[in-house]
C-alpha cells in the first residue's frame, strides 16, 4: 500500500510539474491553427446551414454577398437579408423549425435604434444561434457587454471580405483540436480522473500555446485537486491570453468565494467591473461583499453606480421603444415620428453617445423637410455637443440656418464643417454645391467658385451648381459693364 501511495503520489507530482513547464511557455497570443476558411463555410453552408443578416449598409451586404456567391460558390438562398430589425426572430425562428443552424449577423445600431437588447431575446429562444453584431467603433465595454449577452463575435467595419470570411469561418467552428482535447479533458474532470485530465490539457497546451480556454480548465481541474494556488495561476495566466478576460477573472473570484477570501472575490470582481462596468448585478454583488467588509463608502460607491446603471438603461428601454414607435409613423406622420424620436434621446439625455449621433441627424432631417428648421438646429446642436468635430453634424447645422436665412450663421458652420475635413466637398456633387449655396448667399464668391467647379467635376449635370455657376457668370458680366 505504501508503494502504490508513493507511486500516486510520484505520478501527481510529475504531472504537476509537466503542467508547470507547459503553463510557463503560455504566451499573451492565442494562436490558431491555419484552417481552410472556405472549406469550412462551404461545409456549414451545405450542412444546413443558414446565414442572415439584419442591415442596411449595403457596402457590407455586398461584400457578404459577393462571399456567399463568388468566394464559396453557394446559391444565394443561403443568405436571408433584411433592413428590418423586427424579421430577426421571424427569420432565425424559420430557419430553425427547418432545421437550418443559422449564423446571424445583426447591427448594433439600426435606423436610430440600439439592437443589443435583441441579442439577449434571440439566444433566450434559440440557444443554438451563433450571433454576430456588427459595430462602427471598437468600444472595449460594449463589446465585453455584448459578449456577457451572448454574442459571440463583434465585427468592426469596414472590413475587407478576406476578415468578414475568417471571422464567420471561427465563429461557426472555433479550433476543432482544441475543443475536442477540452471536452474529453471536462469528461476526465468529471469522471474524477484528475492526473488523466491535466495530461490532456498539458499536451493540448503544447500545441496551442497560451489558450485561454485550455489555462481555464487547467485551473478547474487543479481547483478540483485542491491546489488551489495552482488554480489561481492558471486563471491568471488565462488572463492573459484572452482577449476580454472576463471568464478567467470570473473563474477567479469564484475561487476566492470558496475560499472564504472576500477581500480578493471583490478584487477580481472589480477588475471585471472595470473591463464591463454596464453589468447591473455585478454592481449590488460587490456593494453587498463590501458591506460585509464593513467598507461602507466603498459599498456606497457601488450602489450609487448600480443606481445610474438602471437609470441609464431604464432610458435605453424607453428610447428603444420610442424608436420603434417612431418607425412605424415614419411614413404616415413624419412629424409624430420626429415627436418620438424627440422622446427616445431625451429618455437618454444624460447618457448621450456616439450612438446617438445617428439619431440626432434623422431627427434633424425629418423637421427640416417639414420646414422646422430652427426646431432641427436646435437637435444638431445638442448633438454637437456630444461629437463636436463630426463635420457632418456642423454640415448638417450649415444647411438648416441657410433654409432658416440665417446665413452668417450657416457660414460659419460651413468654415467648421470645412475645416475639420477639408475633403467634405469632394464627397458628392450636391455637397459641394450645397456649400457653394451657403457661400453665394453671403456673396462669397471666391469660395463659392471653387465648390461650384468641383460639383460640376464630379457632375456636370448638376442643376444647382448650374444655376449658381451662371449667376457668378452674370454678376462678373455685370461688374465688367459697370466696370467699363
Amino acid at each position: 500500500m505504501a508503494d502504490e501511495n508513493e507511486k500516486s503520489g510520484l505520478a501527481r507530482r510529475i504531472q504537476l510539474r509537466s503542467a508547470d513547464r507547459s503553463m510557463s511557455r503560455a504566451t499573451a497570443s492565442n494562436k490558431r491553427q491555419q484552417k481552410d476558411y472556405v472549406a469550412i463555410m462551404v461545409e456549414h453552408l451545405r450542412d444546413n446551414g443558414q446565414l442572415i443578416c439584419i442591415s442596411d449598409d449595403r457596402g457590407f451586404l455586398e461584400t457578404l454577398r459577393e462571399i456567399v456567391t463568388g468566394t464559396l460558390k453557394m446559391p444565394a438562398s443561403c443568405l436571408y437579408v433584411s433592413s428590418r430589425a423586427d424579421m430577426v426572430a421571424k427569420l432565425s425562428r424559420q430557419a430553425v423549425e427547418r432545421g437550418k443552424a443559422p449564423l446571424v449577423l445583426i447591427e448594433q445600431q439600426l435606423n436610430g435604434r440600439d439592437l443589443t437588447f435583441v441579442v439577449r431575446v434571440l439566444k433566450n429562444a434559440f440557444p443554438e444561434l451563433k450571433i454576430m453584431m456588427l459595430v462602427r467603433e471598437a468600444d472595449r465595454s460594449r463589446f465585453v457587454l455584448l459578449h456577457e449577452s451572448g454574442v459571440d463575435a463583434c465585427i468592426v467595419r469596414p472590413l475587407d471580405g478576406d476578415t468578414l470570411l475568417e471571422k464567420m469561418a471561427l465563429t461557426i467552428r472555433p479550433n476543432e483540436q482544441v475543443e475536442r482535447s477540452l471536452e474529453w479533458a471536462r469528461t476526465l474532470l468529471e469522471k474524477g480522473e484528475y492526473l488523466q485530465a491535466l495530461q490532456n490539457c498539458t499536451q493540448a497546451l503544447e500545441k496551442q500555446s497560451g489558450s485561454a480556454s485550455i489555462l481555464i480548465m487547467m485551473g478547474d481541474i487543479f481547483k478540483a485537486m485542491k491546489e488551489y494556488e495552482k488554480s489561481a495561476d492558471a486563471y491568471r495566466k488565462a488572463c492573459g491570453s484572452s482577449g476580454l478576460y472576463l471568464e478567467p477573472l470570473n473563474k477567479l473570484a469564484e475561487l476566492y468565494a470558496e475560499r472564504g477570501d472576500t477581500a480578493k472575490q471583490i478584487e477580481y470582481l472589480e477588475k471585471m467591473d472595470e473591463l464591463s462596468p454596464l453589468n447591473l448585478d455585478r454592481k449590488i454583488r460587490i456593494g453587498e461583499l463590501s458591506l460585509k467588509l464593513h467598507q461602507p463608502d466603498k459599498a456606497k460607491k457601488a450602489f450609487d453606480q448600480a443606481m445610474k446603471l438602471t437609470k441609464r438603461q431604464a432610458g435605453e428601454n424607453v428610447s428603444c421603444v420610442a424608436y420603434r414607435v417612431a418607425d412605424l409613423y415614419m411614413e404616415a406622420d413624419p412629424l409624430m415620428a420626429a415627436s418620438f424620436l424627440q422622446r427616445g434621446l431625451d429618455a437618454r439625455r444624460e447618457f448621450w453617445s456616439q450612438e446617438d449621433i445617428a439619431t440626432f441627424n434623422r431627427l434633424g432631417l425629418i423637421l427640416r423637410r417639414s420646414g422646422k428648421w430652427r426646431e432641427a438646429a436646435d437637435e444638431y446642436l445638442k448633438a454637437i455637443t456630444v461629437s463636436p468635430n463630426d463635420e457632418n453634424l456642423h454640415y448638417n447645422l450649415a444647411m438648416a440656418y441657410l433654409e432658416g436665412k440665417e446665413l452668417e450663421q450657416a457660414r460659419a458652420s460651413t468654415l467648421k464643417a470645412m475645416a475639420l475635413n477639408p475633403d467634405l466637398p469632394k464627397k458628392s456633387s450636391r455637397i459641394a454645391a450645397n456649400l457653394a449655396a451657403v457661400f453665394m448667399s453671403t456673396n462669397d464668391k471666391m469660395h463659392a467658385l471653387p465648390l461650384l467647379r468641383q460639383a460640376l467635376e464630379q457632375d456636370p449635370e448638376n442643376e444647382q451648381a448650374k444655376e449658381l455657376m451662371a449667376k457668378v457668370d452674370n454678376a462678373d458680366a455685370q461688374e465688367g459693364r459697370q466696370g467699363s
